[in-house]
């Protein structure tokens, strides 16, 4: 390819006009030598005054950009200030919602992205129209600072210095506020709002919500639950009622919601009433009597109650404890009422006993006091975890006020804890009208054996659990004062009363933790303080733009417009083409125009037309002539199209491609990964700042390839030689940036520039789907271990409990807790399975904030039900009543499996009353009735046994009764009173026999430190042959047959007649929990159907096995010392996770910038110019004697049959050009 010649800095030459022929040395000196005298001799009339603007840099736009710049600095500031005021810009109970979300993690990066959107129009602006600026000041500009500044192509980091060393200020301010914006402000906005979990305080108001019922209620109401709650909070962990601590009950408030919401974890503290007791104790006075020791508290209370506080224990070591208290009914044995204290004045008395003895037949060592309770209230600083109302702190604010008696019935209250029964006949559930709790199970397990009372088993749990340290009398008395303590709060708790009216108000404070959207504000004063630089900036650029002279008269968007605006009128004349001379190099040509001055605006002909004078000094009548034709110069590409660049470019964007898919694979498989700092503020930047920089370092960079392929497109059009205009030279694409060139190349159908204008607008979503990528989230952290295990999966001590032991209720008080209050099951133990432990719950190795998994084999029961059909009429008749069921045994043999039960008791004359039946049956002998009774001679073999044992009979009867009396069963001792019924006027019941058969697999289990299940899943199939886990071959047998008598043997073994819905026994109880109806008890209602009932009551037994399992497991083989089991340890943690939706969104888009990328490569432009034509001087120089020149004054004349193209053409001087001419007067270089 030949160069064409820069005479054209020298002379523009006219064509012919209207076909005459002009002397081809007639010249209009658009570029004149004069002195700088001669310069002055232009009058303002004479510089052109249209001062022509782009709407970017006129004050209204950067004005409205000053007010939008200065309002987000105002919100920001604002928004952090709310966020110091008020700990956070937004609080939510639970999540965020998906709009809220959306709000603080993208909508700060879609408005900055936006912000920086229109900013690259301004910055485009201003850096294109800076050389028409400079040409048009009065005194002109040096060429090399306007003819070839290329600005729109300089990096965006170096226009600014370049502009700034030339004092072309605008470049500076708006390139300085562009690059503060690409990358300052973009990726620092999205990391000024951060999410959190922060504590909250707020002032408000408290109002009472209770007070005590009126005394003639108290007794009635104060059941024996609080009795048995007292049990679960002392040897089950369940949490106490709500305003309820051990130290004393709290008056109930209510705190006014605060910003019309209630946080979850919030505190509330306020001034409120608590209810408290203590305990005046003295040392009894021990003596000799006939029956053993008396005890006198030295007034008038002395008792002999003839009992060894040792109780009947032998073991080598023994201790023995018992709490009398005054009140005595049928339930218990000893009181001070009836051994010899009764009085008036010893109504409130207990006596505590406590018995040591270091080995047999040793001395026993009595301790002994008596204690008289008192009762008070006092204001305190209470402060209540919601939603709950635990109590978590009681600061005093006031002297104990003694409670009067008029208030409190301490009678009544005194009468339950001694006696373990209510003062007042009730009905009620089971759970409500227990009497004397059973601890024995419980006292067992610390050591202590004998007969006790309720307080005896709440006092020692309460305390160390270690019998030793009980022999200080101290010790023993702080024992049974906070046993005293806790259950008065429960009993005053159940004795709150809603309470209407009277409504006392108090000042009050809402503390909680709740997840906040806050500001962080190190990083927002940074992006204030670069919006205020960018404020002042855009003011500089404001007022230099106003003051700036303009000689244009339109936007030079185009080829043609960049001619026309320094092109003149006149003839115009068309030669046969010829050789062209060559053209000198661009060093060449700038040496040309070195020191002269270039300006625009001199009229020609009295009309406005923009031309260039050229002022220089003496080497301005110097011209270069054309050089040789036959010189080659080497064509141009720019360096960013280069295989090198794109090589670099394509292999950084495939890195950074694996490098999220690294990440995401890693965090999956890590369960996260690690926070880079514990700081927020290094956490913002590391998780948004340094991500959203990689886009803003792409955007620049695509921005830069698509000005190139603007630029050259319409040479790709004029290459062939027959482009439109409207494809070629009135093509505008470099005015706009190019996420607003996308439509006008589509319509020009420029594919590949349409995908590098959407890909660069694809930059800003990647700036924004990275500012979401990386979020914080708790998650686990996994470590190896092993760890000592207690026990092998082996059965080896599984004993045939005889009663009394089978009588035992930890298992009953368990699952009530459970079912009803949400109390964990015991450790390694979920609602369907036990687990073998796979450590001990004591290794010091083992921290409360971890999770430990393991395999673990896992224990259950399939309860296969059938219904069957019983003789209702022998149930309802008779002392006792006989229910049996055919079974096969493994030789073929039928043998009978019966149950023999009291008939139910209690009733109403003609009602419709209910009962309900759950019970193991046992084989006997069909000829004989009496052989299934506990003292029969029958003997039955042990498979007959074994098989019979592992059947339960559920039942369910709803009967209208005719009876000797009107009688209804109560709880308080008259409850085994046998009714006579004379006549059954009506009949119906459900039957069904359940088959407990042993379920068995390995399961993948997470536990916390304790023991306490977390998760399970099966990790293998069920177990089809048992022998492995059991010593011998009828250990499953034996098993089941244990276990089926625990679940089905209750201390209320009778079922009761009941015309209400109230569940008598403990059976009837969780079918009514789990079922969440009184459906199944109601006697109203119809007989339940099989598939109603069936699901309630498996569900029971599932649950009983596995808790009865977790309550004996020294029945397990114990591991040899030294057994380990892998385990893998979960430490709970915040750790950084890949966001899916981002994720995908983030791949996709590099994906389509890999795909981009390299179509922009194998298709970019073909070298075709010797220089790029970035500035205006090679723009001009493309069209230098071309009749295109003339043509453009009057563009009216063009038809759309005109075709343009790049090549070989004899100019309007006679000589040989390449360059840009209309067809047929132009060879295309591709022919």
């Amino acid at each position: 390819m030949n160069l064409w010649s820069p005479i054209w800095l020298a002379k523009v030459v006219r064509w012919p006009s209207k076909g005459q022929r002009t002397d081809q040395n007639e010249e209009c000196h658009l570029f004149k030598s004069e002195s700088s005298e001669e310069v002055q001799q232009y009058t303002k009339d004479e510089i052109m005054t249209s001062s022509w603007k782009p709407v970017t840099l006129r004050p209204p736009l950067l004005l409205s950009v000053v007010a939008m710049t200065l309002a987000f600095v105002a919100l920001l500031e604002y928004l952090s200030h709310k966020s110091r005021i008020d700990a956070g810009i937004v609080v939510a109970e639970g999540q965020f919602s998906p709009a809220m979300n959306f709000a603080y993690k993208y909508l700060p990066t879609i408005i900055a992205v936006l912000y920086s959107i229109l900013w690259s129009w301004i910055d485009l602006d201003t850096k294109r129209l800076e050389p028409y600026f400079q040409l048009s000041r009065s005194l002109g500009a040096d060429a090399a600072d306007s003819m070839w500044l290329q600005y729109p192509f300089d990096f965006i980091a170096y226009a600014p210095v370049k502009a700034l060393r030339r004092r072309h200020w605008a470049v500076v301010f708006a390139g300085t506020s562009m690059m503060l914006i690409f990358w300052g402000i973009t990726p620092l906005v999205s990391s000024v709002f951060a999410q959190s979990m922060l504590a909250l305080e707020f002032n408000t108001t408290a109002r009472t919500t209770a007070s005590l019922m009126a005394l003639p209620d108290q007794s009635p109401a104060l059941n024996t639950g609080f009795m048995l709650t007292a049990y679960g909070f002392v040897w089950l962990g369940q949490k106490l009622p709500g305003f309820v601590s051990p130290q004393g009950a709290l008056g109930p408030f209510e705190v006014d919601m605060v910003q019309g919401q209630r946080l979850e974890n919030t505190t509330w503290k306020a001034m409120t009433t608590l209810y408290g007791t203590s305990a005046n104790c003295i040392a009894a006075i021990i003596q000799n009597s006939t029956r053993g020791l008396s005890y006198s508290n030295g007034k008038e209370c002395t008792t002999d109650p003839g009992y060894s506080p040792l109780g009947s224990t032998s073991l080598p070591e023994r201790f023995g404890c018992l709490y009398i208290g005054y009140h005595m009914n049928q339930f218990i044995d000893y009181s001070l009422d009836g051994m010899g204290c009764r009085s008036p004045a010893n109504s409130h008395l207990f006596l505590g006993l406590w018995g040591h003895s270091p080995k047999e037949n040793s001395t026993v060592d009595v301790t002994a006091f008596f204690c008289e309770p008192s009762y008070w209230t006092q204001e305190v600083k209470a402060t209540v975890t919601v939603p709950g109302m635990d109590v978590s702190e009681i600061i005093p604010q006031g002297p104990r006020i003694n409670l009067p008696d008029s208030q409190f019935n301490r009678t009544a209250f005194e009468y339950n804890i001694g006696t373990g029964s209510q003062a007042v006949s009730l009905r009620a559930d089971v759970s409500e009208t227990t009497n004397l709790i059973d601890q024995e199970a419980a006292l067992a397990r610390i050591g202590l054996n004998g007969i006790f009372t309720n307080m005896v088993g709440f006092a020692l749990g309460l305390s160390s659990r270690d019998l030793t340290k009980c022999n200080d009398p101290g010790i023993l008395i702080t024992a049974f004062e906070d046993a005293h303590k806790l259950l008065h709060a429960l009993a005053i708790g159940q004795l709150m009363s809603p309470k209407a009216g009277d409504v006392q108000l108090r000042s009050a404070t809402s503390v909680g933790r709740a997840n906040v959207i806050f500001v962080v504000r190190p990083l927002a004063i940074v992006v204030e303080a670069l919006l205020g630089v960018v404020v002042v900036l855009v003011l500089a650029l404001t007022i230099h733009s106003r003051t700036r002279i303009s000689q244009l008269n339109g936007d030079p968007a185009s080829l043609t417009d960049v001619v026309a605006m320094l092109s003149k009128e006149g003839g115009r004349r068309r030669d046969d083409p010829s050789s062209g001379a060559k053209d000198q190099p661009l060093s060449a040509r700038r040496k040309l125009v070195h020191g002269k001055i270039l300006r625009m605006g001199i009229p020609y002909n009295d009309q406005l037309h923009q031309s260039v004078d050229v002022q220089s000094g003496p080497s301005n009548e110097k011209r270069l002539s054309n050089s040789s034709p036959d010189k080659a110069v080497a064509l141009a590409r720019p360096t960013t199209m280069g295989l090198p660049v794109g090589f670099v470019f394509i292999a950084t964007l495939l890195m950074t491609l694996c490098t999220m898919l690294v990440l995401r694979l890693y965090a999956e498989r890590n369960s996260g990964l690690p926070l880079p700092s514990r700081s927020t503020l290094v956490n913002q930047l590391v998780l948004n700042y340094v991500l959203i920089v990689v886009a803003t370092f792409l955007e620049p960079f695509w921005l830069l390839l698509n000005r190139q392929l603007c630029v050259l497109q319409p040479f790709e059009e004029l290459r062939q030689g027959k482009a439109k205009a409207s494809r070629s030279v009135d093509l505008k694409y470099t005015s706009l940036p190019p996420q607003l060139i996308f439509w006008r190349a589509l319509r020009a159908r420029h594919y590949v520039l349409v995908a590098v204008c959407a890909i660069g607008l694809s930059a800003n979503l990647l700036a924004i789907s990275l500012s979401g990528l990386l979020e914080i989230k708790p998650s686990s952290v996994q470590m190896n271990r092993t760890l000592a295990h207690p026990y092998e999966p082996l059965f080896n001590r599984i004993p045939l409990l005889p009663d009394p032991f089978s009588w035992q209720s930890d298992h009953e008080y368990i699952a009530k807790v459970n079912i009803t209050d949400g109390v964990s099951l015991p450790p390694w133990t979920s609602s369907d399975r036990f687990f073998v432990p796979f450590h001990s719950g004591i290794d010091s190795e083992l921290h409360q904030t971890e999770h430990y998994r393991a395999i673990a084999q896992g224990f259950g029961i399939r309860p296969l039900c059938q219904p069957v059909r019983f003789n209702d009429t022998a149930f309802v008749f008779g002392s006792e009543t006989l229910f049996y069921t055919t079974q096969q045994t493994s030789t073929g043999n039928t043998i009978y499996c019966g149950g023999l039960r009291q008939a139910p008791s209690g009733g109403h004359n003609q009602s419709s009353v209910a009962a309900e039946m759950f019970q193991q049956l046992k084989p006997m002998d069909i000829r004989d009735p009496s052989s299934i009774a506990e003292n029969s001679s029958y003997t039955a073999s042990e498979e007959d046994k074994l098989l019979c044992n592992s059947l339960l009979v559920a039942g369910f009867v709803r009967a209208n009764l005719t009876v000797s009396a009107n009688l209804t069963k109560t709880d308080n001792g008259d409850g085994n009173i046998i009714v006579r019924v004379e006549n059954i006027n009506s009949i119906s019941s459900l039957w069904m026999v359940c088959r407990l058969a042993i379920l068995t697999a390995p399961y993948e289990v997470t536990v916390d430190h304790s023991g306490y299940v977390q998760s399970y899943v099966a990790s293998g199939p069920y177990a089809e042959d048992l022998s492995p886990f059991f010593q011998n071959q009828s250990g499953p047998a034996l098993l089941i047959n244990t276990t089926s008598l625990i679940i089905s043997r209750s201390k209320d073994v009778s079922p009761y007649w009941h015309n209400d819905t109230f569940a008598d026994t403990w059976f009837a109880y969780y079918i009514k929990q789990l079922s969440n109806s009184t459906r199944f008890l109601d006697p109203t209602l119809p007989v339940p159907t099989y598939d109603e009932v069936v699901p309630y009551v498996e569900s029971v037994c599932v649950r009983l096995f596995a808790i009865i399992l977790s309550l004996h497991q020294d029945w397990l083989t114990e591991a040899e010392a030294g057994s380990t089991a892998p385990v893998t340890v979960l430490l709970s943690s915040e750790r950084v996770f890949v966001s899916s939706p981002m994720f995908v969104i983030t791949t996709t888009l590099l994906v389509l910038n890999l795909i981009v990328a390299t179509i922009y490569w194998a298709r970019r432009p073909k070298r075709l110019l010797p220089e790029m034509p970035y500035t205006i001087a090679n723009i001009l120089a493309m069209v230098h004697a071309s009749g295109l020149i003339t043509e453009v004054e009057d563009k009216s004349q063009w038809t759309h049959t005109w075709r343009f193209g790049y090549g070989k053409f004899v100019g309007t001087d006679g000589k040989p050009h390449v360059g840009i001419e209309r067809r047929p007067f132009v060879v295309p270089l591709d022919t």
